[in-house]
């Protein structure tokens, strides 16, 4: 994939939608706007919203100066997404460009709320102010559509993914977030349609209350090596070296 092709052929994608909005549906949104700022504000997470019409921010709680290593003296404007983009890994921004035209591609024959089903979950690296990077798990799902079933406001919401070596290759997948199957991607993280088994979920929802593999064959009615090797399965699926990290990962894209 050519970064430069990808770019060109990103901004006039993005440059080309266009929206059949009021002021009234703006009115509409507002309470829901408070309501995501609030709860980024609770949780500490980086929450935007992105207006497809505008092509605008309507909410920016970002935590990413912070992360990254900055402080309120620093000026940095990530407000403009192409200042953002210019901090991302060369490599993983080919890797994003890539994702989000192939999501909209994907998505876009759509025309029912079904869109809002789905998310694209992807990780990337992000230059920090001492020059390392630092990788965010990134989450991109269809807030609000146009009265055509066309996309509106995209949420973003972005976590840090310290246990992530940088040299990590990155990953992604569009996951209908109702069924829990993955719908793009399967053949690069090495699954068939979900990414982990109901009795896989149900074992990393066990291991996060702090049970360990003996209790939980005890819980389950399954054998010990049982347990292992759908605890390994669960680590290798996720990428993860630890089941706490594993399940960290799986709540932060919902599946837990």
């Amino acid at each position: 994939m050519n970064l430069t092709i990808l770019k060109d052929k990103y901004k006039k994608l993005t440059n080309s939608l266009n929206c059949d909005v009021s002021e009234e549906d703006y009115i509409k949104i507002e309470p829901k706007i408070k309501n995501l700022r609030n709860m980024s504000e609770i949780e500490n997470r980086a929450i935007s919203l992105y207006d497809i019409n505008t092509k605008k921010f309507l909410l920016k709680v970002d935590k990413h100066i912070e992360l990254l290593g900055y402080s309120a003296k620093d000026i940095i404007d990530i407000s403009n997404i192409d200042n953002y983009h210019n901090m991302i890994h060369t490599n993983d921004l080919t890797f994003l460009f890539d994702s989000e035209i192939k999501m909209y591609q994907y998505l876009n024959p759509l025309k029912s709320d079904e869109k809002k089903d789905f998310k694209l979950i992807y990780d990337y690296r992000v230059r920090s102010k001492s020059g390392n990077y630092i990788r965010f798990l990134h989450q991109l799902m269809i807030y609000e559509l146009d009265r055509q079933y066309n996309s509106w406001i995209m949420l973003i919401i972005s976590d840090v993914l310290s246990s992530y070596a940088q040299d990590e290759k990155p990953r992604r997948m569009l996951i209908n977030i109702k069924t829990k199957k993955v719908h793009l991607f399967n053949e690069e993280i090495g699954i068939k349609s979900y990414l982990i088994t109901a009795r896989e979920l149900e074992v990393a929802s066990l291991l996060s209350q702090g049970l360990d593999s003996t209790e939980i064959a005890s819980r389950l009615k399954i054998s010990l090596n049982t347990v292992n090797n759908h605890r390994q399965h669960i680590l290798q699926k996720t990428s993860t070296k630890n089941s706490v990290q594993a399940a960290t990962y799986l709540k932060y894209i919902g599946l837990l």
